[in-house]
């Protein structure tokens, strides 16, 4: 029985080397696998690895700018609901044509709601009044008619009279030109009336046609006769020579 005992615990002692040599390799392994996995997992508290900016996304073609405000430079008098009118009319020019639209702002400083529709200048101030009627027929329609008292306003602040200088003090020579052509056409005169009217309404007829208004809104004013102006004016603006 010793013998056998012996002869066991021999054998046990030979095999020793080898469990401590295949311990070592399992305990090497099992630390490199852990080493890996600590590097590619986030530790908590561990250092926060920085944000990655990306470029702001560009609006998509033909988007308007977040900031846009067509009534800039314009000064909108009258109800809430003709404000947002003429904003979304002026806001369909800004889409179509961003020139014209300047040209709108530019000339005009004021569209006003009133009884009438047409132009008229304070001082200091180009005004385009506009009726409910014609404020409110459409958006285009809108559009079109301010259009046409922008064309009145550009007229009047390119035709005006410069103001004559004061005469010199007496004993001094007067260095004042006379005016270039004297017998230019009256403004209030019939023939001119008629001639800035077609103007306007051919310039109306342009921003409508540029902003896709119906056929039924560009009809009446291509085939108006040249004494219609009901197209662009109405109440005490109407005249009937």
């Amino acid at each position: 029985m010793e013998h056998k005992s012996f002869f066991r615990t021999h054998k046990v002692l030979a095999f020793l080397p080898l469990l401590l040599m295949g311990a070592g390799v399992w305990y090497y392994i099992q630390g490199r696998v852990s080493h890996e996995r600590r590097e590619t997992a986030q530790p908590a508290g561990g250092p926060v690895q920085p944000a990655v900016t990306l470029p702001p996304s560009k609006p998509p073609a033909g988007a308007l700018p977040e900031a846009y405000d067509p009534s800039a430079g314009l000064e909108i008098e009258g109800p809430v609901e003709f404000k947002s009118q003429v904003t979304h009319a002026l806001k369909l020019v800004w889409m179509a044509d961003r020139n014209t639209f300047l040209f709108i702002r530019k000339n005009l400083t004021t569209i006003r709601n009133e009884n009438r529709t047409g132009f008229y200048a304070e001082p200091g101030r180009t005004v385009a009044a506009l009726s409910s009627d014609h404020a409110f027929r459409s958006l285009t329609w809108c559009a079109g008619v301010i259009a046409h008292q922008a064309w009145h306003a550009w007229y009047h602040l390119n035709t005006r009279k410069p103001r004559r200088k004061a005469p010199p003090p007496p004993g001094q020579a007067d260095t004042r030109l006379p005016e270039a052509n004297p017998a230019k056409v009256d403004y209030k005169g019939l023939d001119a009336i008629l001639y800035t009217e077609d103007r306007a309404f051919s310039f109306q007829l342009e921003v409508l046609r540029k902003i896709g208004a119906p056929k039924k809104e560009t009809d009446p004013v291509l085939r108006r006769a040249p004494r219609d102006f009901t197209s662009g004016h109405d109440g005490s603006y109407s005249l009937n020579p």
